[in-house]
């Protein structure tokens, strides 16, 4: 779809998805993704984006378009455009992130965002998240799509009026409660997408399957509260590695790493690393350590480069227990 800013056919764009979400019965999850998508073609961006504010930090809830991998993304409400957007009530709008001293600048670079609009979403007369759209180039927008942005974000407020869109369940549904991690389902959706992106630009991706060696001991030794915290501790060292937006807690004392743009070599290397490190904070009283598996997507789908780096993990406990 493709309009210009402000044009009559930008109205009745708006007045169709309206007319979509009236008439079409659709659950609150699809309504929203919609809107996304709606706001990424009407302004034609390369991503739209439904943020939420959570304590400090707004969360990507939403995404569409290049955006799509980075669902669950987390940034600081206070040094990010969208959460100063939140924060402030009202529509911010940066036309060269290199510049802006008001944005993430790490952020926009990691998710090629080189221009940007939030516009806030209130509910019950409280800001609690944005609509935000962005472009790989500066410059992309102008007074026109911020216009079009607030009449969209005008049916977003119509939405959480009578759905309740923004429960905790509905929100956190990609998300681990325990680690703070995404969680199985997001992995298992972001999976096919990084597949596609690496095939599409002929770069490499590998995947690595960690699972904690000695937790049962943990919990059998000192309890599960202790066994918790150990989780919670793995997920901080994942979080302060520098592959922290990619990586799950996809189910008990296993968790995966997505690892764009890197080789099986090079992710070899970032595994052991971590392994060193969780043996180095000495967890559960010194009794937990970490085997990894790692597969490269190569010319292969989900299922089978999880099978492979699922084989390799396997291989890994079978070294570390000696068996045959």
């Amino acid at each position: 779809m493709t309009t210009t800013p402000g044009s009559a056919e930008q109205l009745r764009a708006i007045i169709r998805t309206q007319t979509e979400i009236v008439s079409g019965d659709l659950d609150p999850e699809t309504i929203m993704q919609l809107i996304a998508q709606r706001a990424q073609e009407l302004t034609r961006a390369s991503s739209g984006v439904i943020e939420l504010a959570e304590g400090e930090e707004m969360v990507y809830a939403v995404t569409s378009g290049e955006a799509t991998p980075y669902l669950g993304t987390r940034l600081r409400k206070r040094t990010s455009l969208s959460g100063r957007s939140v924060i402030e009530g009202r529509v911010l709008r940066s036309d060269d992130t290199a510049t802006d001293e008001r944005v993430d600048a790490e952020a926009c670079l990691r998710v090629h965002a080189a221009s940007m609009i939030c516009v806030p979403l209130s509910h019950q007369g409280e800001t609690v998240g944005v609509l935000k759209v962005y472009a790989p180039e500066a410059h992309h927008f102008d007074a026109g799509d911020v216009e079009t942005l607030e009449l969209l974000s005008e049916l977003i407020a119509a939405q959480l009026s009578h759905a309740n869109l923004f429960e905790a369940e509905s929100r956190q549904s990609r998300h681990d409660a325990l680690t703070g991690l995404s969680n199985r389902r997001a992995f298992e959706e972001r999976l096919p997408v990084e597949l596609a992106r690496a095939s599409r630009n002929g770069r490499p991706l590998a995947l690595c399957l960690l699972d904690l060696d000695g937790f049962k001991g943990v919990n059998d030794r000192l309890g599960h509260p202790a066994g918790d915290e150990v989780l919670r501790a793995v997920a901080r060292i994942l979080d302060e590695s520098r592959v922290a937006d990619d990586c799950f807690r996809i189910g008990g004392d296993e968790f995966a790493v997505l690892m764009p743009n890197t080789s099986r070599e090079e992710a070899i290397v970032a595994a052991e690393r971590i392994a060193e490190k969780v043996l180095g904070a000495a967890l559960g009283e010194g009794g937990i350590g970490v085997s990894f598996g790692i597969a490269s997507g190569d010319d292969r789908d989900s299922d089978s480069l999880l099978a492979a780096a699922d084989q390799e993990l396997l291989a890994a406990k079978d070294r570390l227990y000696g068996r045959p």
